[in-house]
């Protein structure tokens, strides 16, 4: 059994703090807030149909393995497009199989693009972050990936409250449905200027992990999807942007147990 380590959770308040920012600055008008943008321009949050190979990608656990193989944890990964991969060459890949292997992880990848926390496209039958746990067997996994929330910046902008407690609601369905699973938070990420929504929702995020002993993983400090880790489209990310996230996560779950200001919490061995 190896340790993980997490840094201490973010206070609530913070959280309050950076929603009344975001209604005074609406109402204030101060320019408008752009999904990591600035002055009155505004871009769509990463959004997209899932990759082809996704499905094929991430099979459900077998049951028919030989008794006498190591079993290999199962891993569900629960997020947008950037879970899925869209963006990436192919399944291998994408930053969750790359985490999945280096884990010594067996990989449920249900994510779906253009969904977030309170997002969902059911014009496409595609899931938010809730719909997307509700869709696995309860108590039927070791590990819970819950990461991004760019898709819900929109909904922050005009509800941040409702945007607050879905975040709140999800992770702690997460801790009911799979009460012997470890959660990791990898939070949200933006391929634009890092601006008000993307860090009162990662602070969200923060305090939504701390409250479920999750482990919290942030992609905004640094901000990780930048520059030419950012495909074509200016919004989903390179097989090296995905590499780039894999190692960003790693580098939390792999952390020494003296790493100075982290908290030990017992998790599944890394490879």
């Amino acid at each position: 059994m190896k340790r993980w380590l997490v840094s201490g959770g973010i206070a609530v308040s913070v959280v309050v703090a950076f929603a009344s920012a975001v209604v005074v600055g609406m109402i204030l008008g101060a320019g408008g807030i752009a999904v990591g943008g600035t002055g009155g321009a505004t871009s769509p949050a990463p959004r997209g149909a899932p990759s082809p190979w996704a499905a094929a990608a991430s099979p459900s656990p077998s049951a028919s393995a030989s008794p006498a193989a190591e079993v290999e944890p199962v891993a569900l990964f629960v997020g947008d497009s950037y879970t899925v991969g869209q963006g990436a060459s192919s399944p291998e890949a994408r930053w969750s199989t790359l985490v999945a292997e280096e884990m010594g992880w067996q990989e449920l990848n249900v994510a779906d693009g253009g969904t977030g926390f309170v997002t969902r496209r059911p014009e496409l039958e595609r899931l938010n972050y809730p719909e997307q746990l509700k869709s696995v067997k309860r108590n039927s996994v070791d590990v819970v990936v819950i990461a991004g929330g760019q898709n819900d910046f929109k909904s922050l902008r005009k509800n941040p409250t409702a945007v607050f407690d879905g975040v709140a609601n999800t992770y702690a369905l997460a801790a009911r449905r799979f009460p012997d699973a470890e959660i990791i938070s990898v939070g949200p990420s933006t391929p634009w200027v890092v601006a008000l929504e993307a860090r009162a929702l990662d602070s969200a995020v923060r305090a939504a992990a701390a409250d479920n002993d999750a482990t919290y993983i942030s992609l905004l400090d640094p901000n990780i999807v930048e520059g030419k880790l950012v495909n074509k489209d200016g919004i989903h990310t390179t097989d090296a942007g995905n590499a780039q996230i894999a190692e960003r996560v790693l580098a939390t779950l792999q952390a020494d147990e003296q790493q100075a200001g982290a908290r030990p919490v017992d998790i599944l061995t890394s490879r």
